[in-house]
């Protein structure tokens, strides 16, 4: 195996979606305060959000119980259980006096995703491309300066994608700009509405 590839392959790892979204929760809670509290916020909604329901799926996979695909279950039931998902987030954010940005973060992922599962009906989109988008809009507006760290870390995501051969140039960069627009818009909305 080429050393590009294996060099493709640990930066796609390194920057998977549920890396890159489990990080920026973890980053969104402590931006809002500081200590402990904020960041079990932060560790508990990455957890939540981004390692159980990768564990739940990789477990049915080895099982063969999603051989016929996710999709088998239509948009219906995906927007229902992300809808219910994001209103009890905020419930428990709100409730429990938690950091009102990791909603926004929260949210910006599920908007992104639903964007993704929407217009993959229409135009092919990569959702790890559109990840890649997302941190480089989202982690400037909620880390400043040092948060355009995120911009050669998006091209190294892109740049992994395409040598990996998930996906042609356009769309990885169609799928980048979508995750930008959407999920970088969702929070920057979002953000303004909870200061």
């Amino acid at each position: 195996m080429p050393s590009r590839v294996r060099a493709a392959r640990l930066v796609a790892l390194v920057l998977s979606p549920g890396v890159v979204w489990g990080a920026t929760m973890v980053l969104g809670a402590a931006t809002a305060s500081s200590g402990a509290r904020a960041l079990a916020w932060g560790i508990g909604a990455a957890v939540l959000i981004c390692l159980v329901p990768w564990l739940i799926v990789t477990k049915l996979d080895r099982q063969g119980q999603l051989r016929r695909g996710i999709r088998r279950f239509g948009l219906t039931p995906l927007a229902v259980c992300a809808g219910a998902l994001m209103y009890g987030v905020l419930r428990a954010i709100r409730w429990l006096d938690g950091p009102l940005s990791l909603a926004a973060v929260i949210f910006a992922a599920c908007a992104g995703l639903g964007a993704v599962l929407l217009l993959s009906r229409v135009v092919r989109l990569d959702w790890p491309a559109a990840s890649c988008g997302a941190m480089a809009v989202i982690l400037p507006l909620m880390l400043g300066m040092p948060g355009l760290s995120a911009w050669p870390a998006a091209a190294a995501g892109l740049w992994a994608q395409q040598v990996l051969g998930r996906g042609t140039a356009g769309v990885l960069a169609g799928s980048a700009l979508a995750g930008a627009a959407v999920c970088g818009g969702t929070y920057a909305l979002l953000l303004q509405a909870v200061r």
